[in-house]
Protein backbone atom coordinates (compact mmCIF):
# COMPACT_ATOMS: atom_id res chain seq x y z
CA UNK A 1 0.00 0.00 0.00
CA UNK A 2 2.82 2.35 0.93
CA UNK A 3 4.57 1.69 -2.39
CA UNK A 4 1.36 2.33 -4.31
CA UNK A 5 0.90 5.71 -2.67
CA UNK A 6 4.49 6.65 -3.47
CA UNK A 7 3.99 5.62 -7.10
CA UNK A 8 0.87 7.75 -7.38
CA UNK A 9 2.68 10.69 -5.81
CA UNK A 10 5.58 10.27 -8.21
CA UNK A 11 3.24 10.34 -11.20
CA UNK A 12 1.55 13.49 -9.89
CA UNK A 13 4.91 15.16 -9.32
CA UNK A 14 6.10 14.33 -12.83
CA UNK A 15 3.09 15.94 -14.44
CA UNK A 16 2.78 18.88 -12.06
CA UNK A 17 5.00 21.27 -14.08
CA UNK A 18 3.88 21.48 -17.71
CA UNK A 19 6.57 21.56 -20.35
CA UNK A 20 6.47 24.46 -22.79
CA UNK A 21 8.12 25.29 -26.07
CA UNK A 22 9.70 28.70 -25.84
CA UNK A 23 9.09 29.31 -29.52
CA UNK A 24 6.21 27.92 -31.51
CA UNK A 25 7.07 30.29 -34.38
CA UNK A 26 9.40 28.97 -37.11
CA UNK A 27 12.38 31.34 -37.27
CA UNK A 28 14.13 31.59 -40.66
CA UNK A 29 17.88 31.04 -40.88
CA UNK A 30 18.55 34.30 -42.77
CA UNK A 31 16.85 37.59 -43.57
CA UNK A 32 15.09 37.98 -46.90
CA UNK A 33 16.74 41.37 -47.49
CA UNK A 34 18.99 40.75 -50.53
CA UNK A 35 22.53 41.76 -49.72
CA UNK A 36 23.99 44.14 -52.28
CA UNK A 37 20.67 45.02 -53.90
CA UNK A 38 21.25 47.58 -56.65
CA UNK A 39 19.08 50.28 -58.18
CA UNK A 40 17.44 50.09 -61.57
CA UNK A 41 19.76 49.20 -64.53
CA UNK A 42 19.23 52.55 -66.27
CA UNK A 43 20.29 54.45 -63.18
CA UNK A 44 23.24 52.09 -62.70
CA UNK A 45 24.43 52.93 -66.21
CA UNK A 46 24.00 56.64 -65.56
CA UNK A 47 25.92 56.39 -62.29
CA UNK A 48 28.69 54.34 -63.93
CA UNK A 49 29.18 56.96 -66.63
CA UNK A 50 29.34 59.80 -64.08
CA UNK A 51 32.52 61.01 -62.43
CA UNK A 52 30.63 62.15 -59.36
CA UNK A 53 31.35 58.92 -57.48
CA UNK A 54 28.00 58.82 -55.64
CA UNK A 55 27.28 57.05 -52.36
CA UNK A 56 26.72 53.26 -52.46
CA UNK A 57 23.36 52.23 -53.83
CA UNK A 58 22.62 49.72 -51.07
CA UNK A 59 23.72 48.32 -47.76
CA UNK A 60 25.22 44.91 -47.09
CA UNK A 61 23.69 42.83 -44.30
CA UNK A 62 26.28 40.71 -42.54
CA UNK A 63 25.97 38.14 -39.76
CA UNK A 64 27.81 38.95 -36.56
CA UNK A 65 27.18 38.92 -32.84
CA UNK A 66 26.54 42.51 -31.70
CA UNK A 67 28.24 43.62 -28.51
CA UNK A 68 28.20 47.44 -28.42
CA UNK A 69 25.59 50.21 -28.55
CA UNK A 70 25.01 51.30 -32.12
CA UNK A 71 25.47 55.03 -31.49
CA UNK A 72 29.07 54.46 -30.43
CA UNK A 73 29.95 53.48 -34.02
CA UNK A 74 28.61 56.72 -35.53
CA UNK A 75 31.27 58.99 -34.07
CA UNK A 76 28.76 61.61 -32.85
CA UNK A 77 29.86 62.69 -29.38
CA UNK A 78 26.71 64.74 -28.77
CA UNK A 79 24.43 61.79 -29.54
CA UNK A 80 26.45 59.51 -27.27
CA UNK A 81 26.21 61.95 -24.36
CA UNK A 82 22.47 62.44 -24.90
CA UNK A 83 21.74 58.71 -24.90
CA UNK A 84 23.83 58.07 -21.80
CA UNK A 85 22.11 60.85 -19.88
CA UNK A 86 18.66 59.70 -21.01
CA UNK A 87 19.29 56.12 -19.88
CA UNK A 88 20.26 57.47 -16.48
CA UNK A 89 17.63 60.19 -15.95
CA UNK A 90 14.66 59.35 -18.19
CA UNK A 91 11.42 58.92 -16.23
CA UNK A 92 10.36 55.76 -18.09
CA UNK A 93 13.72 54.20 -17.22
CA UNK A 94 13.21 55.10 -13.56
CA UNK A 95 9.75 53.52 -13.62
CA UNK A 96 11.21 50.33 -15.11
CA UNK A 97 13.96 50.34 -12.47
CA UNK A 98 11.32 50.55 -9.74
CA UNK A 99 9.48 47.59 -11.27
CA UNK A 100 12.70 45.60 -11.28
CA UNK A 101 13.33 46.45 -7.63
CA UNK A 102 9.81 45.30 -6.73
CA UNK A 103 10.20 42.06 -8.71
CA UNK A 104 13.47 41.26 -6.97
CA UNK A 105 11.87 41.94 -3.58
CA UNK A 106 9.01 39.59 -4.52
CA UNK A 107 11.56 36.91 -5.41
CA UNK A 108 13.29 37.30 -2.05
CA UNK A 109 9.92 37.16 -0.30
CA UNK A 110 8.99 33.94 -2.08
CA UNK A 111 12.36 32.36 -1.24
CA UNK A 112 11.71 32.89 2.47
CA UNK A 113 9.04 30.16 2.26
CA UNK A 114 11.91 27.68 1.88
CA UNK A 115 13.16 28.35 5.42
CA UNK A 116 11.40 27.97 8.78
CA UNK A 117 9.07 30.70 9.97
CA UNK A 118 9.63 31.75 13.56
CA UNK A 119 7.29 34.11 15.41
CA UNK A 120 7.40 35.46 18.92
CA UNK A 121 4.09 35.25 20.80
CA UNK A 122 2.74 36.77 23.96
CA UNK A 123 -0.74 36.88 25.45
CA UNK A 124 -2.69 37.14 28.66
CA UNK A 125 -6.28 36.07 29.11
CA UNK A 126 -8.79 35.08 31.77
CA UNK A 127 -10.27 31.59 31.61
CA UNK A 128 -12.85 29.54 33.45
CA UNK A 129 -13.47 25.84 32.80
CA UNK A 130 -16.52 23.68 33.42
CA UNK A 131 -16.51 20.33 35.17
CA UNK A 132 -18.96 17.46 35.06
CA UNK A 133 -21.85 18.09 37.48
CA UNK A 134 -21.76 15.71 40.47
CA UNK A 135 -23.78 15.84 43.72
CA UNK A 136 -22.22 18.37 46.01
CA UNK A 137 -19.61 19.56 43.49
CA UNK A 138 -19.52 23.06 41.99
CA UNK A 139 -20.38 23.43 38.31
CA UNK A 140 -17.23 25.35 37.34
CA UNK A 141 -13.60 25.64 38.31
CA UNK A 142 -12.52 28.98 39.71
CA UNK A 143 -11.65 31.63 37.09
CA UNK A 144 -7.98 32.37 36.67
CA UNK A 145 -5.63 34.51 34.63
CA UNK A 146 -3.09 32.88 32.31
CA UNK A 147 0.09 34.40 30.96
CA UNK A 148 1.61 32.84 27.83
CA UNK A 149 4.87 33.82 26.08
CA UNK A 150 7.12 31.93 23.71
CA UNK A 151 8.07 31.17 20.13
CA UNK A 152 6.15 29.35 17.40
CA UNK A 153 8.02 27.86 14.45
CA UNK A 154 6.81 26.12 11.32
CA UNK A 155 8.56 24.76 8.26
CA UNK A 156 6.87 23.24 5.26
CA UNK A 157 8.82 20.27 3.96
CA UNK A 158 8.61 20.99 0.24
CA UNK A 159 8.36 17.32 -0.68
CA UNK A 160 6.40 17.86 -3.87
CA UNK A 161 8.09 21.09 -4.99
CA UNK A 162 5.22 23.55 -4.60
CA UNK A 163 7.27 26.18 -2.81
CA UNK A 164 10.30 25.62 -5.02
CA UNK A 165 8.22 26.22 -8.15
CA UNK A 166 6.80 29.43 -6.72
CA UNK A 167 10.32 30.64 -5.95
CA UNK A 168 11.57 29.75 -9.42
CA UNK A 169 8.52 31.45 -10.94
CA UNK A 170 9.24 34.61 -8.97
CA UNK A 171 12.86 34.44 -10.13
CA UNK A 172 11.69 34.18 -13.73
CA UNK A 173 9.47 37.23 -13.25
CA UNK A 174 12.45 39.14 -11.81
CA UNK A 175 14.47 38.21 -14.89
CA UNK A 176 11.54 39.35 -17.04
CA UNK A 177 11.61 42.71 -15.25
CA UNK A 178 15.35 42.96 -15.93
CA UNK A 179 14.71 42.43 -19.63
CA UNK A 180 11.83 44.89 -19.37
CA UNK A 181 14.24 47.52 -18.09
CA UNK A 182 16.59 46.74 -20.97
CA UNK A 183 13.70 47.07 -23.41
CA UNK A 184 12.79 50.48 -22.01
CA UNK A 185 16.43 51.56 -22.28
CA UNK A 186 16.47 50.48 -25.92
CA UNK A 187 13.23 52.35 -26.59
CA UNK A 188 14.52 55.50 -24.89
CA UNK A 189 17.81 55.36 -26.78
CA UNK A 190 15.84 54.87 -29.99
CA UNK A 191 13.62 57.85 -29.30
CA UNK A 192 16.59 60.04 -28.38
CA UNK A 193 18.45 59.10 -31.57
CA UNK A 194 15.37 59.49 -33.77
CA UNK A 195 14.55 62.92 -32.33
CA UNK A 196 18.19 63.98 -32.51
CA UNK A 197 18.42 63.00 -36.19
CA UNK A 198 15.13 64.74 -36.88
CA UNK A 199 16.51 67.87 -35.21
CA UNK A 200 19.72 67.77 -37.23
CA UNK A 201 17.71 67.18 -40.40
CA UNK A 202 15.45 70.18 -39.71
CA UNK A 203 18.52 72.29 -39.01
CA UNK A 204 20.00 71.13 -42.30
CA UNK A 205 16.79 72.01 -44.17
CA UNK A 206 16.72 75.42 -42.52
CA UNK A 207 20.32 76.07 -43.52
CA UNK A 208 19.54 75.03 -47.12
CA UNK A 209 16.48 77.28 -47.16
CA UNK A 210 18.37 80.29 -45.80
CA UNK A 211 21.28 79.72 -48.17
CA UNK A 212 18.93 79.55 -51.13
CA UNK A 213 17.09 82.61 -49.87
CA UNK A 214 20.38 84.53 -49.84
CA UNK A 215 21.06 83.47 -53.42
CA UNK A 216 17.54 84.38 -54.46
CA UNK A 217 17.86 87.82 -52.85
CA UNK A 218 20.87 88.42 -55.07
CA UNK A 219 18.81 87.39 -58.09
CA UNK A 220 16.04 89.80 -57.04
CA UNK A 221 18.62 92.58 -56.75
CA UNK A 222 19.97 91.66 -60.17
CA UNK A 223 16.53 91.83 -61.79
CA UNK A 224 15.85 95.17 -60.10
CA UNK A 225 19.13 96.56 -61.41
CA UNK A 226 18.38 95.27 -64.90
CA UNK A 227 14.91 96.79 -64.73
CA UNK A 228 16.35 100.14 -63.66
CA UNK A 229 18.86 100.00 -66.54
CA UNK A 230 16.12 99.27 -69.04
CA UNK A 231 17.37 95.75 -69.82
CA UNK A 232 14.84 93.80 -67.74
CA UNK A 233 11.12 93.56 -67.12
CA UNK A 234 8.87 93.96 -64.11
CA UNK A 235 7.66 90.40 -64.77
CA UNK A 236 11.17 89.04 -64.14
CA UNK A 237 11.46 91.01 -60.92
CA UNK A 238 8.10 89.88 -59.55
CA UNK A 239 8.78 86.25 -60.46
CA UNK A 240 12.13 86.41 -58.66
CA UNK A 241 10.44 87.90 -55.58
CA UNK A 242 7.76 85.20 -55.65
CA UNK A 243 10.41 82.45 -55.59
CA UNK A 244 12.21 84.22 -52.72
CA UNK A 245 9.03 84.58 -50.63
CA UNK A 246 8.09 80.93 -51.13
CA UNK A 247 11.54 79.93 -49.89
CA UNK A 248 11.30 82.21 -46.85
CA UNK A 249 7.80 80.87 -46.09
CA UNK A 250 9.30 77.45 -45.32
CA UNK A 251 11.55 78.76 -42.53
CA UNK A 252 8.90 79.31 -39.78
CA UNK A 253 7.76 75.69 -40.00
CA UNK A 254 11.33 74.44 -39.81
CA UNK A 255 12.09 76.71 -36.86
CA UNK A 256 8.98 75.34 -35.14
CA UNK A 257 10.10 71.75 -35.78
CA UNK A 258 13.55 72.52 -34.36
CA UNK A 259 11.99 73.93 -31.17
CA UNK A 260 9.69 70.89 -30.83
CA UNK A 261 12.59 68.46 -31.26
CA UNK A 262 14.70 70.32 -28.71
CA UNK A 263 11.87 70.26 -26.17
CA UNK A 264 11.30 66.57 -26.83
CA UNK A 265 14.97 65.81 -26.22
CA UNK A 266 14.90 67.77 -22.98
CA UNK A 267 11.94 65.68 -21.79
CA UNK A 268 13.67 62.44 -22.76
CA UNK A 269 16.63 63.56 -20.66
CA UNK A 270 14.35 64.12 -17.67
CA UNK A 271 14.74 67.89 -17.93
CA UNK A 272 12.39 70.81 -18.29
CA UNK A 273 12.31 72.31 -21.83
CA UNK A 274 14.21 75.41 -20.74
CA UNK A 275 17.03 73.23 -19.35
CA UNK A 276 18.18 72.18 -22.81
CA UNK A 277 21.76 70.91 -23.18
CA UNK A 278 24.06 73.56 -24.65
CA UNK A 279 25.17 71.16 -27.39
CA UNK A 280 21.69 71.30 -28.93
CA UNK A 281 21.55 75.08 -29.25
CA UNK A 282 23.85 75.07 -32.28
CA UNK A 283 23.33 73.31 -35.58
CA UNK A 284 25.27 70.18 -36.36
CA UNK A 285 25.62 67.66 -39.19
CA UNK A 286 23.99 64.28 -39.44
CA UNK A 287 26.47 61.46 -38.87
CA UNK A 288 27.79 59.44 -41.79
CA UNK A 289 25.74 56.30 -42.17
CA UNK A 290 27.33 52.84 -42.39
CA UNK A 291 27.34 50.92 -45.66
CA UNK A 292 27.41 47.55 -43.89
CA UNK A 293 25.16 46.46 -41.05
CA UNK A 294 26.23 43.56 -38.84
CA UNK A 295 22.86 42.50 -37.52
CA UNK A 296 23.27 38.78 -36.97
CA UNK A 297 20.75 36.10 -37.95
CA UNK A 298 17.03 35.97 -37.13
CA UNK A 299 17.77 33.19 -34.63
CA UNK A 300 20.26 35.45 -32.86
CA UNK A 301 17.66 38.20 -32.92
CA UNK A 302 15.16 36.04 -31.05
CA UNK A 303 17.78 35.27 -28.40
CA UNK A 304 18.84 38.91 -28.07
CA UNK A 305 15.87 41.29 -28.21
CA UNK A 306 14.89 42.35 -24.68
CA UNK A 307 11.15 42.22 -25.35
CA UNK A 308 11.44 38.64 -26.66
CA UNK A 309 13.55 37.62 -23.67
CA UNK A 310 11.04 39.25 -21.32
CA UNK A 311 8.13 37.40 -22.93
CA UNK A 312 10.01 34.09 -22.68
CA UNK A 313 10.73 34.60 -18.98
CA UNK A 314 7.09 35.47 -18.34
CA UNK A 315 6.10 32.25 -20.12
CA UNK A 316 8.57 30.25 -18.01
CA UNK A 317 7.16 31.81 -14.84
CA UNK A 318 3.58 30.93 -15.77
CA UNK A 319 4.55 27.32 -16.50
CA UNK A 320 6.12 27.07 -13.04
CA UNK A 321 3.03 28.60 -11.43
CA UNK A 322 0.92 25.94 -13.12
CA UNK A 323 3.18 23.30 -11.53
CA UNK A 324 2.86 24.97 -8.14
CA UNK A 325 -0.93 25.07 -8.47
CA UNK A 326 -1.08 21.36 -9.41
CA UNK A 327 1.05 20.50 -6.40
CA UNK A 328 -1.85 21.75 -4.25
CA UNK A 329 -3.57 18.41 -4.99
CA UNK A 330 -0.84 16.66 -2.99
CA UNK A 331 -0.52 16.65 0.81
CA UNK A 332 1.51 19.25 2.63
CA UNK A 333 3.86 18.19 5.40
CA UNK A 334 4.74 20.89 7.92
CA UNK A 335 7.00 20.61 10.93
CA UNK A 336 5.67 22.71 13.80
CA UNK A 337 7.08 23.63 17.17
CA UNK A 338 5.94 25.83 20.02
CA UNK A 339 8.22 26.65 22.96
CA UNK A 340 7.41 29.00 25.85
CA UNK A 341 6.00 29.50 29.28
CA UNK A 342 2.42 29.32 30.60
CA UNK A 343 1.68 30.55 34.12
CA UNK A 344 -1.22 31.93 36.18
CA UNK A 345 0.76 35.04 37.18
CA UNK A 346 3.35 37.19 35.49
CA UNK A 347 5.76 36.76 38.39
CA UNK A 348 5.88 32.99 37.99
CA UNK A 349 5.91 33.06 34.19
CA UNK A 350 9.53 32.11 33.56
CA UNK A 351 9.83 29.36 36.15
CA UNK A 352 11.01 25.98 34.92
CA UNK A 353 7.85 24.27 36.09
CA UNK A 354 5.76 26.52 33.84
CA UNK A 355 7.64 25.80 30.63
CA UNK A 356 5.83 24.22 27.68
CA UNK A 357 6.98 22.43 24.50
CA UNK A 358 4.98 21.20 21.56
CA UNK A 359 6.64 19.70 18.48
CA UNK A 360 5.55 17.42 15.66
CA UNK A 361 4.60 17.12 12.01
CA UNK A 362 1.29 18.25 10.53
CA UNK A 363 -0.08 16.68 7.34
CA UNK A 364 -2.90 18.47 5.51
CA UNK A 365 -4.98 17.36 2.50
CA UNK A 366 -7.36 19.39 0.31
CA UNK A 367 -10.21 16.93 0.91
CA UNK A 368 -13.17 19.30 0.68
CA UNK A 369 -11.19 22.04 -1.06
CA UNK A 370 -10.54 20.22 -4.36
CA UNK A 371 -12.83 22.62 -6.23
CA UNK A 372 -10.76 25.64 -5.22
CA UNK A 373 -7.53 23.85 -6.15
CA UNK A 374 -8.97 22.91 -9.53
CA UNK A 375 -9.95 26.52 -10.23
CA UNK A 376 -6.51 27.78 -9.22
CA UNK A 377 -4.96 25.29 -11.64
CA UNK A 378 -7.26 26.49 -14.43
CA UNK A 379 -6.40 30.12 -13.70
CA UNK A 380 -2.68 29.34 -13.82
CA UNK A 381 -3.07 27.27 -17.01
CA UNK A 382 -4.96 30.11 -18.68
CA UNK A 383 -2.13 32.45 -17.68
CA UNK A 384 0.35 30.10 -19.34
CA UNK A 385 -1.72 30.00 -22.54
CA UNK A 386 -1.84 33.80 -22.58
CA UNK A 387 1.91 34.02 -21.99
CA UNK A 388 2.55 31.52 -24.80
CA UNK A 389 0.43 33.53 -27.24
CA UNK A 390 2.10 36.75 -26.11
CA UNK A 391 5.53 35.23 -26.66
CA UNK A 392 4.64 33.98 -30.13
CA UNK A 393 3.24 37.40 -31.01
CA UNK A 394 6.40 39.12 -29.76
CA UNK A 395 8.61 36.85 -31.86
CA UNK A 396 6.52 37.48 -34.98
CA UNK A 397 6.59 41.22 -34.36
CA UNK A 398 10.38 41.11 -33.89
CA UNK A 399 10.85 39.29 -37.19
CA UNK A 400 8.50 41.69 -38.96
CA UNK A 401 10.24 44.77 -37.56
CA UNK A 402 13.71 43.50 -38.40
CA UNK A 403 12.83 42.59 -41.99
CA UNK A 404 10.93 45.84 -42.55
CA UNK A 405 13.57 48.08 -41.01
CA UNK A 406 16.38 46.45 -43.00
CA UNK A 407 14.51 46.91 -46.28
CA UNK A 408 13.65 50.50 -45.40
CA UNK A 409 17.22 51.38 -44.52
CA UNK A 410 18.58 49.61 -47.59
CA UNK A 411 16.32 51.60 -49.91
CA UNK A 412 16.77 54.88 -48.02
CA UNK A 413 20.53 54.42 -48.24
CA UNK A 414 20.30 53.71 -51.97
CA UNK A 415 18.14 56.81 -52.48
CA UNK A 416 20.83 59.04 -51.01
CA UNK A 417 23.24 58.30 -53.86
CA UNK A 418 20.62 59.32 -56.41
CA UNK A 419 19.73 62.50 -54.51
CA UNK A 420 23.37 63.52 -54.17
CA UNK A 421 23.79 63.14 -57.94
CA UNK A 422 20.60 65.17 -58.46
CA UNK A 423 21.92 68.01 -56.27
CA UNK A 424 25.23 68.14 -58.12
CA UNK A 425 23.50 68.18 -61.51
CA UNK A 426 21.00 70.82 -60.35
CA UNK A 427 23.80 73.04 -59.01
CA UNK A 428 25.67 72.85 -62.34
CA UNK A 429 22.45 73.56 -64.23
CA UNK A 430 21.74 76.62 -62.05
CA UNK A 431 25.27 77.97 -62.63
CA UNK A 432 24.97 77.43 -66.39
CA UNK A 433 21.55 79.10 -66.48
CA UNK A 434 22.92 82.10 -64.57
CA UNK A 435 25.90 82.41 -66.94
CA UNK A 436 23.72 82.11 -70.04
CA UNK A 437 21.32 84.71 -68.69
CA UNK A 438 24.08 87.17 -67.91
CA UNK A 439 25.46 86.62 -71.42
CA UNK A 440 22.01 87.31 -72.91
CA UNK A 441 21.69 83.81 -74.35
CA UNK A 442 18.49 82.86 -72.49
CA UNK A 443 15.58 84.45 -70.63
CA UNK A 444 15.21 84.79 -66.89
CA UNK A 445 12.59 82.05 -66.59
CA UNK A 446 15.26 79.42 -67.13
CA UNK A 447 17.28 80.88 -64.26
CA UNK A 448 14.28 80.76 -61.95
CA UNK A 449 13.39 77.24 -63.04
CA UNK A 450 16.97 76.08 -62.42
CA UNK A 451 16.98 77.70 -58.96
CA UNK A 452 13.68 76.07 -58.03
CA UNK A 453 14.99 72.69 -59.17
CA UNK A 454 18.15 73.13 -57.11
CA UNK A 455 16.21 74.12 -54.00
CA UNK A 456 13.89 71.13 -54.37
CA UNK A 457 16.84 68.76 -54.88
CA UNK A 458 18.65 70.10 -51.80
CA UNK A 459 15.49 69.84 -49.72
CA UNK A 460 14.93 66.29 -50.94
CA UNK A 461 18.52 65.40 -50.05
CA UNK A 462 18.13 66.84 -46.55
CA UNK A 463 14.88 64.90 -46.10
CA UNK A 464 16.52 61.77 -47.52
CA UNK A 465 19.44 62.03 -45.10
CA UNK A 466 17.03 62.38 -42.18
CA UNK A 467 14.93 59.46 -43.40
CA UNK A 468 17.99 57.25 -43.79
CA UNK A 469 19.25 58.17 -40.32
CA UNK A 470 15.90 57.45 -38.68
CA UNK A 471 15.66 54.21 -40.67
CA UNK A 472 19.01 53.22 -39.17
CA UNK A 473 17.56 53.88 -35.72
CA UNK A 474 14.65 51.58 -36.55
CA UNK A 475 17.15 48.85 -37.49
CA UNK A 476 18.95 49.38 -34.20
CA UNK A 477 15.71 48.96 -32.24
CA UNK A 478 14.59 45.97 -34.32
CA UNK A 479 17.78 43.97 -33.73
CA UNK A 480 17.82 44.53 -30.00
CA UNK A 481 19.83 47.67 -29.36
CA UNK A 482 23.45 46.63 -29.93
CA UNK A 483 25.98 46.75 -32.72
CA UNK A 484 29.15 44.68 -33.27
CA UNK A 485 32.56 45.86 -32.23
CA UNK A 486 34.74 45.80 -35.35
Amino acid sequence: MHKSLMAVAAVLIACSTPAYRASEVPVPATYTVPAGTAVAPALQAAAASSTDNPAPNSIHVSDASPSAPFWSSLGDTTLTLLVREAQRANMDVRIAESRLTAARAARRLASLDLVPTVRGTGSTYRTQQSIVQTPGAPGQLPAQNLWDVGFDASWELDIFGRVNRNVRGASALAEASQHGLEDVQVSVATEVARTYFDLRGAQRQLAVSLRNAATQQKIVKLTEDRLAAGRGTAFDTERAKSVLYLTLAATPGLESQIAIDRNRLATLLGRAPQALPVALLDSGPLPRLPDTLYVGSPDQLVRRRPDVLRAERQLAAQALFVGAARAEYLPRVTLGASVGYLAPTSNSLFKQDNSRLLIGPVVSFPLLDIGRVRQRVEVAASGQEEAQASYNSTVLQALEESEGSLVTYDRAHARLGILESAVRSSARAADLAQQRFEAGLTDFLQVLDAERTLLDAENQLALGQTAAATALVAVYKAVGGTWPIK
